[in-house]
């Protein structure tokens, strides 16, 4: 499985929601319906990092990115 992907899909999911809640699009997606959705989103990212890496590897400085 591909974290990375899914983490990018996740922050795009996020950030389409939350500019749609801010916008005014509120036929679209209330409030209401948007904060709930961006929370569970991030917190399935949250939950991914901790399968991934584990709770300690969450907080620790990361590897340089290799070219």
């Amino acid at each position: 499985m591909n974290s990375n992907a899914i983490h990018n899909a996740l922050n795009l999911a996020i950030a389409v929601v939350a500019a749609v809640a801010t916008f005014d699009f509120s036929a679209f997606l209330p409030p209401e319906i948007a904060t709930p959705i961006v929370g569970a989103l991030a917190t399935a990212k949250l939950v991914i990092n901790a399968l991934r890496d584990g709770v300690t590897g969450m907080v620790k400085p990361q590897p340089p990115v290799e070219k």
